[in-house]
């Protein structure tokens, strides 16, 4: 499978992202974003996030924050990953 049909998407996500981050307050420096496929086909956008300690970063990990972004992109789901920096990712194919 090629990611490249999932680019119109991941560039209508990547342009709303920072103004739905806004909406709730945030604003980070997003560093780039990544677009990936698995081997099992599913395809993700990764949102990469630059945040200091002192702007909160809990404030961008909370559930709330998570549900918002999926409710704000249609219902794809948005898992929030902070382990080795702080990451949105957004699944953009179907679950296999």
């Amino acid at each position: 499978m090629s990611v490249n049909r999932y680019l119109p998407a991941a560039r209508t996500i990547a342009q709303a992202f920072p103004g739905i981050l806004a909406q709730l307050g945030l604003k980070p420096f997003i560093s780039r974003f990544v677009l990936t496929e698995t081997e099992q086909g599913n395809a993700w956008l990764f949102v990469v996030l630059e945040v200091g300690p002192l702007q909160h970063p809990e404030d961008y990990t909370a559930e709330s924050v998570s549900h918002y972004l999926s409710t704000a992109l249609r219902g794809l789901p948005v898992v929030i990953s902070d382990s080795y920096g702080l990451r949105y990712a957004v699944l953009l194919s179907s679950v296999n």
